[in-house]
């Protein structure tokens, strides 16, 4: 009986440490004719993703011609493994955002990837896992963070040379005319920084 209870054991622990879930996606409705697909493999469930934790493997890749590349292929946490697709560089085609972690408030922050049609390729932007509910304003050619938290607040960011950058400005975001006004003097400071 014992014996019989220990292989049990054993065996379910092997299964969980191989056990992996995989997520894939074509991006034919993206990418037309390009033949470029995603697969997010995830290895390790019990992971939280703070301290730069990994948890998944990221591939994208291309067949085209019969011939099959890989794009990208990273090492990343991703939560609840969820991919979308949003322009964040303003160049009219989407770019590739895989969800990283949520908060205790649920503020979501993600991995991107930019696609650069020149060069068929995908480039991860550096620190953008750091945004909180990241949001493209094409407007003004900006990211901005709406975060949940005791007072909601919002941040202002770019991309440079596949790096985000801090405009180092915050103000309350609470739907008030404050911050309506707050708002609009943020954009004032960036666009005069530009």
């Amino acid at each position: 009986m014992k014996r019989t209870l220990l292989t049990t054991i054993c065996i379910i622990i092997f299964i969980n440490a191989f056990a992996q879930k995989t997520t894939t996606v074509k991006c034919d409705a993206i990418y037309k004719n390009k033949g470029i697909s995603i697969k997010l493999i995830t290895f390790d469930e019990e992971k939280e993703g703070y301290d730069r934790e990994k948890n998944s493997i990221l591939i994208i890749s291309q067949k085209l011609n019969g011939k099959n590349s890989i794009l990208v292929k990273d090492s990343i946490f991703s939560f609840v493994q969820k991919v979308e697709f949003q322009d964040f560089n303003n160049d009219k085609i989407k770019d590739i955002l895989v969800q990283n972690i949520s908060d205790a408030r649920s503020n979501w922050t993600y991995n991107l990837y930019l696609y650069n049609a020149k060069t068929n390729s995908f480039n991860k932007v550096i620190g953008f896992n750091e945004i909180k509910n990241p949001s493209y304003n094409a407007k003004y050619n900006i990211i901005e963070s709406h975060v949940n938290s005791g007072t909601n607040w919002a941040a202002f960011y770019k991309i440079k040379n596949n790096k985000a950058y801090s405009y180092n400005i915050e103000i309350t975001d609470d739907g008030s005319s404050k911050s309506e006004k707050e708002y609009r003097q943020a954009i004032k400071k960036i666009l005069a920084k530009k």
